[in-house]
């Protein structure tokens, strides 16, 4: 059997350090790795934006034809957000990442770094010092296969396409395994010896107000006024959660393998799902268990995974396809017996699923749900292949992928390629550890990053989420015009999982000191337990007699408007995060705060955001960022500043 990190160096090293190649797309075949240096790259990307039209929007070059199999982005429905304005001083912290001087520390040659580069010893560099992570095997969210692959190596070429890193908690963590620094020629030497190819040069465009909480992986949260425009989210503001690359898929290759405990396995293709099954739809809202992780970020606790959704990691759909249920009854389980609890077999307890996007390794995505929830007659658990009457989009899954309506976004999973039906849950990194709910004690400076903590039987995984609310309107640092004004209307979305249903909304002007019930609005009919779709509210305020007053005088209003949602079980949403926060950031559900001011000398209805303080379209709760944000990190540092779409391939024209 070949050694865990000669496979390691076999698959990533030799296509990517040193090479300047980027790796192979796995869903074509195994093509040789491209040039980073070819000529079209640049062509491409002047294409595209060339054609990128004024204030944002996004058109397509007309000299790239789409595939027929694929389709164009559609025209973009509402304007771009605005730009926040930069601070330099502010926004680029230019020594942030920089590690401190530590003349105390021995200096060690690159050479003697570079020996350090597996599972035994691995070191690393960045900007002249020199860490020993050995420890930290097991204990990076995303797996071990991406630290071995960084191993011996220097870390900022890396961090040029992660740039998640360089928001300077990372650095400031590995202080505190540090062992030495490089010289001055070493250091200087370890960038130059690496490119670092990337694997997102095939991602499609996105809508600019899909807004990215991560580059790469894409991670996008759409503009949370645009929310209540719709019930039903359109396709391209719909949020997105990549954990890897997009892959490009040909439908007329794809390949559905069913496999496992108890049943006969099988190979579907696109047209067998189609043809082979009744076609089904539901109507079902998806949020990422780590919604609002930004809000447990701050002065006193810091997360360490990203990415930090802001708050927009929800939205809600009309998903088409075939129920899972069928297709293993096809395979030969007695889906019947088992749902109605006439059969219990040991050896199937959960339904696994691999993707076909892998990282850099070759190592792909995977989750899993428990099998009572595929199997169930009423849960409507589906192999989507349409998404709104349309063709999956590439970021939703096409052409396959895992709908279970009431579960948390991660179990979804994307371009699926294998169903594996197991007396396990998943193993990937993505099951075991990054969705795991922890006891408000436990950090991951001190705990989590030497993994397994002492007690994972006190950290349960992320199955079903609470109930929330978010107020969508007015939006977040609204200056809203308030002449003449004597009434204020709030509309937002309420959501709980499990299929448990809305029964109430309260809002609030005043902060939560007083509370009044807001109008639902839910144009579909669900049964009990099965309320997958979320829930409108909206409510129209008369303002205090005392807001008015001032109004009067010419004064500007500060408001501060939030909502607490009750479902179907009569739980609430908690005041605060403090009793429920997790060095995860999972299961967020505090109430939201929108930070609103009244203008007495505007026009109602004439709205204009305050971009004095705003990093970001959306804003944590309190429409402030408690840690600079700088696009996630994106921007942060004054080494990292290209546009992350500079280098594109023609199948980023596939929507």
């Amino acid at each position: 059997m070949i050694p865990f990190r000669h496979l390691i160096k076999a698959q990533n090293r030799a296509a990517v350090r040193l090479l300047g190649t980027a790796a192979p797309n796995p869903s074509r075949g195994a093509a040789s790795p491209k040039p980073l240096s070819s000529s079209k790259y640049g062509a491409a990307a002047a294409a595209l934006l060339a054609a990128t039209a004024a204030g944002g929007a996004i058109a397509l070059a007309e000299s790239k034809k789409v595939d027929s199999k694929y389709r164009k982005l559609p025209k973009q429905k509402y304007p771009s957000p605005e730009t926040p304005p930069i601070h330099p001083k502010e926004s680029h912290h230019s020594d942030l990442n920089n590690p401190p001087p530590r003349p105390d520390l021995p200096t060690i040659p690159l050479e003697e770094v570079e020996q350090h580069s597996d599972e035994e010893s691995m070191w690393y560099t960045f900007r002249g010092g020199v860490y020993d992570l050995t420890f930290f095997i097991n204990g990076h969210p995303g797996g071990t296969p991406r630290l071995l692959m960084a191993a011996g190596q220097d870390l900022e070429p890396y961090w040029e396409v992660y740039r998640q890193h360089l928001r300077g908690h990372v650095v400031q963590w590995m202080e505190k395994y540090r062992i030495g620094n490089l010289s001055e020629e070493d250091a200087k030497k370890a960038v130059k010896g690496i490119t670092f190819g990337d694997m997102f040069e095939t991602d499609p465009i996105r809508d600019p107000n899909n807004l990215a909480c991560t580059e790469k992986p894409f991670c996008g949260e759409p503009r949370i006024d645009l929310l209540t425009e719709n019930y039903i989210t359109p396709n391209e503001l719909f949020y997105v959660r990549n954990h890897l690359a997009v892959p490009d898929i040909d439908p007329d290759e794809y390949v559905l393998i069913v496999k496992g405990k108890g049943i006969k396995k099988h190979k579907f293709t696109l047209e067998d799902l189609k043809t082979k099954f009744p076609k089904y739809e539901v109507v079902t809202t998806l949020q990422c268990a780590g919604n609002r992780r930004e809000d447990l970020h701050n002065n006193e606790h810091q997360i360490f995974i990203a990415p930090h959704w802001v708050v927009g990691a929800i939205s809600n759909a009309k998903w088409g396809g075939v129920k899972i249920r069928d297709v293993l009854q096809y395979c030969g389980m007695d889906v019947d017996a088992m749902s109605l609890g006439k059969l219990e077999d040991p050896k199937i307890k959960h339904l696994q699923f691999e993707s076909y996007d892998t990282d850099e390794t070759g190592f792909c995505y995977g989750n899993s749900i428990p099998i009572e929830s595929a199997v169930d007659a009423l849960g409507e658990a589906m192999f989507a292949f349409e998404m709104n009457d349309e063709p999956l989009p590439r970021d939703h899954g096409f052409p396959v992928r895992v709908i279970a309506p009431g579960h948390v976004g991660n179990c979804q999973a994307k371009w699926l390629h294998k169903v594996i039906v197991s007396d396990k849950e998943s193993s990937k990194p993505w099951k075991q550890k990054s969705y795991r709910g922890f006891a408000p004690d436990i950090n991951f400076e001190e705990d989590l990053s030497h993994w397994p903590p002492k007690r994972l039987d006190q950290a349960p995984i992320a199955l079903f989420q609470p109930v929330t609310s978010l107020v969508c309107n007015p939006p977040q640092n609204s200056l809203m015009g308030a002449k003449d004004l004597s009434e204020i209307t709030v509309k937002g979305v309420a959501w709980s999982g499990g299929g448990r249903g809305i029964e109430r909304v309260d809002v609030s002007i005043d902060g939560g000191k007083s509370w009044t019930a807001a109008e639902l609005y839910k144009p579909v009919e669900q049964k009990m337990n099965r309320q997958w779709a979320w829930t409108q509210f909206s409510k129209t305020l008369k303002l205090p007699e005392e807001v008015r007053e001032r109004l009067a005088r010419g004064e500007q209003v500060s408001l501060d408007i939030t909502s607490k949602a009750m479902n179907s079980d009569f739980n609430l949403q908690p005041e605060t995060m403090e009793p429920y926060w997790n060095a995860r950031g999972v299961c967020i559900n505090h109430w939201y705060h929108v930070k609103t001011k009244l203008d007495p000398n505007r026009e109602p209805n004439n709205i204009q955001h305050d971009n004095s303080e705003i990093e970001f379209a959306n804003t944590p709760s309190g429409g402030k960022f408690a840690q600079p944000w700088d696009a996630h990190g994106f921007t942060t540092d004054p080494k990292h500043q290209t546009n992350p779409r500079a280098r594109i391939e023609p199948e980023a024209s596939h929507f």
